[in-house]
């Protein structure tokens, strides 16, 4: 059931989307027949999103921030257990026992790491024995204290959200006809009287229209559906549709890699003798080709003339006119082929929806989706690039608007007005940026993400003050818009898929990643001792500082472990598996998995840089050759620091941060082979907008 897949289409917050832009033009789905409904197919990709979420959720609560995680204890566990973890940990952590555990002198940053892991390890030791003495405290009878266990996790999200959703339930079923009516008739008072002011009324009007009309297409569409096709849809996608999400999700990133080692053989492969070429795949850098100009024209008759007389030098006889009746006869004979033509549908002829052209609807099957491509992939690109941008721009600077606000005007504006502002600025005065220009701003922004990590409700807190030095300070910390942030990706990377026929482009939860790749090579102690980066770095602190804002660079962030630091003890593979050599393996298992998709994004952008550097010299080329470098550059560095993370071990909340990024690089991998296209995309654009 591709529920996405469908020619109505709806704006998004703020304007947006324009009408026009992302899904008007995809081809209508035919009837579904009641068998289809029980074929062998995965979910729909608007669950796999919402599931993206809840998955990533709980990978940070519960796999990298619980006690039990940081220690690597399975639980239950026991305060013996905790104990032992605790001192083990210590082993490798604490500033008095690295000498012997590294076999000389820790620098000064070593130690400083080992100081961060320990603590952040003790804490968590504290928060395991407080449980247990809570849940020992609420026991009738006397227990043993080495037999008392504690559960570290107990389903405590999922206990959560089916207590919202009962709440919710409760609380719109306990509301009568007279109540809802109350409310709207209170709402149409003060709309019409004003009473939230001029500017503030129009807006939040004009917000309810565009709800009430996203809420309308979606209704509709399930009414178009009907009830039992829906029902049955519903049924089948959940009984069935698991097993083949879970496979795809699993398998994916080797398939792509596999289609993308094959490409590059075709392409590096020499031509042999006979060989006409007609199995090859197109070039994926072949510039668009351009008719020559020339001087001269030849006219239609004299191309006519050229077919009918191949020997230049010999006359053609004048052709005697035609009669009247000749010429009817003629034009009935071609009235007659074409009507003979429509009613027998040629063979041979190639199937729309397997014609290679930027937008159609996409194939099905995964490997038909990952090999799907267009003769002219470079205008496909730009195209996607074009429709997308707004898209792109308009949540990946929502959360700095408000201080760009601060810093320029002193003060913070209205949400929905300012919403609108930049919505009109980024939609009229932003030009239009290039495919590799967006890559690169994921990944500025996911650099910056965590540097200026501080919330809208938090500027504007800083604006409100009359105190007169106020500063404030960034700091970043893991919370649910980080979550957010990294199904954006995923949404975007598969819009871009389905606008540009291409299925298998660099992932664009890749390039974000990258950036925060950048961001802990930023904070590695070789970076922070350059000469020319403590002079760039002090000058920008004392220029955000004159203007009251500060930078707080907490250690405790992007700490990690690795190097004979902190990697003896801890960690969510311990966690699971236990201490041993399957924590080991799983460990190792789970980095080349999780490296596959960013090696394959590296490798096409080095192969981009290739043709790009073949074409240095020509017209605006040299912009593409160095973008494209840049891309390639960043994508290798998070390559060799992802090589060298240690999984087996507890890291900062950065570092957690980026393996849920990479794993958005799986989802978003999954997320292309489903055409995302439509009004359930819109609702979802608007989810984000709102949460971020």
């Amino acid at each position: 059931m591709r529920v996405g897949a469908s020619s109505d289409s709806c704006p998004a917050p703020a304007e947006a989307v324009k009408e026009g832009e992302i899904g008007d033009e995809i081809p209508v789905e035919e009837q579904k027949r009641f068998r289809d409904y029980f074929a062998w197919r995965p979910l729909p990709w608007w669950i796999v999103f919402l599931s993206g979420i809840f998955f990533l959720t709980k990978l940070q609560v519960v796999y990298n921030d619980s006690p039990c995680a940081v220690l690597g204890t399975q639980s239950p566990v026991s305060a013996s257990e905790i104990k032992k973890a605790f001192r083990t940990i210590s082993m490798c952590t604490h500033p008095d026992r690295l000498r012997g555990r590294l076999q000389r002198s820790a620098t000064h940053a070593e130690e400083r790491r080992g100081e961060i892991l320990f603590n952040r390890a003790s804490a968590a030791k504290d928060e395991l024995s407080s449980m247990l003495g809570r849940q020992g405290g609420k026991k009738k009878k006397k227990t043993k204290p080495e037999d008392e266990r504690v559960h570290c996790y107990q389903g405590e999200l999922e206990l959560g959200m089916l207590h919202l959703f009962t709440e919710a339930t409760k609380a719109v079923g306990g509301l009568g006809l007279n109540d809802y009516w109350s409310m709207v008739t209170d709402l149409f008072w003060q709309i019409v009287t004003f009473e939230a002011g001029i500017m503030n009324t129009c807006l939040s009007l004009l917000w309810m229209v565009f709800l009430l009309r996203i809420v309308k297409q979606f209704f509709g569409y399930l009414w178009r559906m009907g009830i039992v096709r829906g029902v049955l849809a519903i049924v089948t996608t959940v009984v069935i549709g698991p097993i083949p999400t879970v496979v795809h999700f699993i398998v994916l990133p080797g398939c792509r890699f596999s289609v993308f080692m094959k490409g590059v053989w075709r392409e590096l492969r020499p031509i042999k003798d006979g060989d006409n070429g007609q199995d090859e795949a197109p070039v994926a850098e072949a510039e668009p080709k351009t008719p020559e100009k020339t001087d001269f024209e030849p006219t239609e008759a004299a191309k006519r003339l050229a077919a009918s007389n191949p020997d230049g030098n010999r006359l053609r006889q004048r052709r005697k006119k035609d009669t009247p009746e000749e010429k009817k006869a003629r034009l009935e004979e071609l009235i007659n082929e074409k009507d003979a033509a429509k009613e027998a549908p040629n063979e041979d002829a190639p199937d729309p929806n397997e014609a290679p052209v930027p937008g159609a609807r996409m194939p099905e099957g995964i490997w038909k989706c990952m090999a799907w491509s267009v003769r002219e992939p470079i205008k496909a690109r730009q195209n996607a690039a074009d429709a997308v941008q707004f898209d792109l721009l308009l949540i990946l600077t929502k959360p700095i608007i408000p201080l760009i606000m601060l810093i320029c005007t002193g003060q913070v504006w209205n949400g929905l007005f300012s919403s609108l502002i930049v919505g009109h600025a980024l939609r009229k005065w932003v030009p239009q940026m290039s495919y590799e220009a967006h890559h690169l701003l994921c990944m500025f922004f996911g650099a910056a993400h965590t540097l200026l990590g501080v919330s809208a409700g938090q500027v504007e807190d800083h604006a409100a003050q009359d105190t007169a030095n106020k500063v404030l300070r960034l700091a970043w910390a893991w919370s649910f818009k980080d979550v957010l942030c990294a199904l954006h990706m995923c949404l975007l990377g598969s819009t871009v898929t389905a606008m540009s026929s291409l299925g298998n482009e660099p992932s664009f939860a890749s390039s974000f990643a990258a950036g925060i790749a950048l961001r802990i090579a930023m904070a590695q102690d070789s970076v922070q001792g350059m000469g020319g980066f403590q002079l760039i770095a002090v000058k920008v602190e004392k220029g955000l500082r004159d203007m009251g804002i500060q930078l707080v660079s907490s250690e405790e962030v992007v700490a990690y472990s690795g190097d004979g630091i902190g990697d003896c003890g801890g960690g969510p593979m311990r966690m699971m598996f236990g201490d041993g050599n399957s924590a080991i393996w799983a460990a190792r298992i789970l980095k080349v998995w999780l490296m596959v998709m960013p090696m394959m994004a590296t490798g096409q952008w080095l192969l981009r840089t290739i043709h790009a550097g073949k074409m240095l010299g020509k017209r605006n080329k040299t912009r593409r050759f160095v973008q494209r470098l840049i891309l390639f550059i960043l994508g290798l560095l998070q390559c060799i620091l992802l090589a060298n993370l240690e999984f087996n071990a507890s890291n900062g909340a950065l570092g957690n941060f980026w393996v849920a990024m990479l794993f958005g690089c799986i989802g978003e991998s999954l997320m292309c082979t489903y055409d995302v296209r439509g009004q359930v995309r819109q609702i979802l654009f608007l989810l984000l907008f709102l949460g971020i």
